[in-house]
């Protein structure tokens, strides 16, 4: 009598145990929160008006600070959604790409500056990474 066939001939049977993968390069634990609010431009004014008046040249210096390309912010649409989700993903921050969606384009100066606040506190040494 013949048996039916419970896989394709040539695959490998199907795993039976549960077994957990773990990513390197995905940060564990719970996600913590930016180091300072998206309005707190006071904490750094210099910061705050290069990233206003000389918005292009902040984003390439904030680029250069994350190791980054400095020509990133000229060679990409929206460079600074794509700044904010890789400084997310590299040091565990909470948020989503929908979040760095619209705060880059309906507050891209405070969400500038924001970044460069949190990358310059990584580099100092006041932000635990």
């Amino acid at each position: 009598m013949n048996q039916p066939i419970t896989q394709q001939p040539g695959l490998a049977p199907p795993a039976t145990d549960f077994q957990m993968t773990v990513n390197p390069l995905m940060p564990r634990g719970v996600p913590r929160a930016w180091s300072s609010g998206l309005l707190q431009c006071f904490d750094d004014i210099p910061s705050c008006l290069i990233g206003f008046f000389f918005h292009p040249c902040h984003q390439c210096c904030i680029a250069s600070d994350m190791g980054e390309s400095c020509c990133v912010p000229m060679c990409l649409p929206g460079p600074l959604i794509s700044m904010r989700a890789l400084h997310r993903g590299r040091h565990n921050v909470q948020g989503s790409l929908l979040n760095d969606c619209c705060t880059s384009i309906f507050c891209g100066w405070c969400a500038g500056c924001q970044l460069a606040r949190e990358v310059q506190g990584i580099k100092s040494g006041r932000i635990q990474a």
